[in-house]
């Protein structure tokens, strides 16, 4: 068959590449009702990128000529980290704590398919990690890796919600990935009930105005009083770490993703009370802190003291 590669021949190269798993389905249009009345509750809040590019995301064929195929990959973070279960601490979100996850797997991915093109030249790829607009959890799960937990992230039965997406669009067909994960939260609202804010809808959506991740890193202007950050100043992990879907699988460690040092002597610095921008500045390069300034850093800082100091009351 012409353009055609066993999905085999990918699971069997991504894994050795570090992939924790992979799937594919056949490109197609996708309904993006769901989307639009997300952003017409205003949920968005001042993400007004994902109001753009809306025929891309209902139709990802247009990023790549002749595109027979998605396919999605994951990589998980669920490895064991340095022990942050002290509440009166300040922390990053735990992914953050790596190199940039958006660089390191997009690497892997052009490695992977030029090992692909290594077999079939003819093999024609593009890849994506949060660097497209497409619907990266409704193709993950579309292609078996999992479920959309009620906090909307995936859930992959074998490594949780821990876990990292990327995926690439192709010219060639594959064997595709048709049988769907049963969703497994049933009754669990473990994730509703830990969030301080309650930014999980009851239709498994969330309210970024009320989430610590858009407001500890999207959210430029002041963080709303009625925000409580936790102890939390980069992202959160609030809701993920009360999955117990996290607690069944952790790795060793991850060909794809690395711990970046500065980034944890960062964090340690900040709970002593010796923040310096030059430190940030350091710290920041190749992770995802370079999403955020230093005033914003502070301010996030400032903010979850307060949170802190008055929960202790």
């Amino acid at each position: 068959m012409e353009n055609y590669i066993a999905f085999d021949t990918i699971k069997s190269l991504a894994l050795k590449a570090g992939f924790q798993d992979c799937g594919a389905i056949e490109i197609k249009k996708f309904d993006i009702s769901f989307l639009k009345n997300w952003i017409d509750r205003g949920y968005n809040a001042d993400m007004q990128y994902l109001e753009r590019y809306i025929d891309i995301r209902e139709n990802p064929s247009l990023l790549l000529e002749n595109s027979k195929s998605v396919i999605s990959f994951i990589v998980s973070y669920n490895i064991e980290l340095p022990d942050n279960k002290d509440d009166n601490i300040l922390k990053f979100a735990s992914y953050s704590l790596f190199n940039d996850y958006h660089k390191a797997i997009k690497q892997a991915l052009y490695e992977l398919i030029h090992c692909i093109q290594d077999i079939y030249p003819n093999f024609k790829a593009i890849a994506f990690v949060d660097s497209a607009p497409i619907l990266e959890k409704v193709i993950a799960k579309e292609a078996g890796l999992g479920w959309i937990g009620k906090n909307s992230l995936l859930i992959n039965k074998t490594f949780g919600s821990k876990i990292l997406i990327g995926e690439i669009i192709t010219n060639f067909s594959t064997d595709y990935s048709n049988e769907l994960e049963k969703d497994l939260c049933e009754d669990c609202n473990n994730c509703i009930n830990s969030c301080p804010n309650k930014s999980i809808q009851k239709d498994c959506t969330i309210n970024s105005n009320l989430c610590n991740s858009y407001q500890t890193i999207e959210n430029k202007n002041n963080i709303p009083e009625n925000i409580n950050l936790k102890n939390y100043i980069f992202g959160c992990d609030i809701c993920i770490n009360s999955c117990p879907w996290n607690s069944k699988t952790k790795i060793k460690e991850s060909k794809i993703l690395s711990l970046n040092s500065k980034t944890i002597e960062l964090l340690e610095r900040i709970n002593d009370n010796q923040i310096e921008k030059s430190l940030f500045n350091q710290a920041k390069k190749n992770t995802p802190l370079e999403r955020i300034k230093f005033d914003k850093l502070l301010s996030n800082i400032e903010k979850a003291k307060t949170n802190t100091a008055n929960s202790n009351l």
